[in-house]
C-alpha cells in the first residue's frame, strides 16, 4: 500500500464524501464506494459506527445506530474492505471513527487490517494529539497510513503547525463549532479564519467539513481551501434508496443513480 493516492488529488475543489459503513444496509459499503468513484469524487471517507459518535449531528448519529442494528462491526467492515483494492477502486479511501472501537478491537490489529485492505488514511476525531504522539504515530508510520487532524478557529497556531509537521493526508478544517449536519453559513469570522490558515503557508492541504451540504456551501468554503467534505447531506440522500434486505440489480442501479445525482448537484 502506498500513500501516493493522495498525490492524485486536484489542487483545488477536491470533493470528499463521507458515509457510514453498514448504512442503509449492511452490504452497501463497497457498492457505495464504487458508485462514488464512478461519480468522480476525489476521496472517500468510510465511517465505522459507534454507539456514541463524537461531534456528529442527528443524521450521522442515526446512521450509526442503523448500521450497528444491521450488524456492522469493525471485523465485518474489514471483511468487506479486503477486496477494496482488488478491482477498480483507485481513489484515496480513509476510515473515520471514534477511538473506543479501535481500542476494543486492538490498535495494532486495527491498523494492520486497515493496511491490508489498502486504506490510505485514518481520522480519529476524539484522539488527543498527545495520545497520537505517544501511541499512534508509530502505527501510522509502520503501516504507511496517513493521519488527519481536525482544527477549528479555536485551535492555537502552534498546535496547527505541530499538526502540519506530522505530514498528514490533510488538515480537516471544521467550519463551525457545531456538530455535523448543520449549514455552513457565510460569515466574516469564518472567512477570516480561512484566510488566516491560507496565510500560514502550511504544507498540508486544507479541506473543510461540517455544514457543507450543497453547491453553494461547497463553493463558499473552497474559496480559500483545497476542497471540502460532505457527510450528513449524502447520508440523507442514501436513505432514499430502496430499503430491501439485499441489494438486487434494480436497487444497485437506484443506488448508483442516487449517488451520481448527489455528486452532480454539488459540482
Amino acid at each position: 500500500m502506498t500513500c501516493s493516492r493522495f498525490e492524485q488529488l486536484p489542487p483545488k475543489n477536491a470533493l470528499t464524501v463521507f458515509f457510514t459503513a453498514g448504512h442503509p444496509r449492511l452490504s452497501d459499503t463497497l457498492p457505495i464506494i464504487s458508485a462514488l468513484q464512478a461519480s468522480e469524487v476525489d476521496m472517500i471517507e468510510v465511517g465505522f459506527p459507534f454507539s456514541d459518535p463524537v461531534a456528529d449531528g442527528p443524521t450521522i448519529q442515526a446512521s450509526n445506530h442503523v448500521a450497528l442494528g444491521n450488524g456492522m462491526t469493525v471485523a465485518t467492515l474489514f471483511e468487506q474492505l479486503k477486496v477494496l483494492r482488488g478491482g477498480e477502486i483507485t481513489v484515496p479511501v480513509l476510515l473515520m471513527g471514534s477511538l473506543n472501537p479501535i481500542e476494543r478491537f486492538g490498535r495494532e490489529r486495527f491498523f494492520e487490517k486497515a493496511a491490508q485492505c489498502g486504506v490510505d488514511g485514518m481520522i480519529i476525531p476524539d484522539m488527543p494529539f498527545e495520545e497520537y504522539l505517544a501511541r499512534y504515530k508509530p502505527l501510522y508510520e509502520r503501516h504507511s497510513i496517513k493521519p488527519v487532524f481536525l482544527i477549528t478557529s479555536r485551535t492555537e497556531d502552534s498546535r496547527i503547525r505541530a499538526f502540519d509537521l506530522e505530514k498528514p493526508a490533510f488538515l480537516y478544517v471544521v467550519s463551525s463549532d457545531a456538530v455535523t449536519g448543520g449549514k455552513a453559513t457565510v460569515s466574516d469570522e469564518r472567512d477570516a479564519f480561512f484566510r488566516k490558515l491560507a496565510d500560514m503557508k502550511l504544507s498540508s492541504r486544507l479541506l473543510v467539513g461540517f455544514g457543507v451540504s450543497d453547491r453553494e456551501s461547497f463553493q463558499a468554503v473552497t474559496k480559500h481551501t483545497a476542497g471540502a467534505i460532505i457527510g450528513s447531506a449524502f447520508v440523507r440522500a442514501l436513505e432514499k434508496v430502496p430499503q430491501g434486505s439485499s441489494l438486487h440489480e434494480s436497487d444497485r442501479l437506484a443506488l448508483q443513480t442516487t449517488v451520481s445525482q448527489f455528486v452532480t448537484q454539488i459540482r
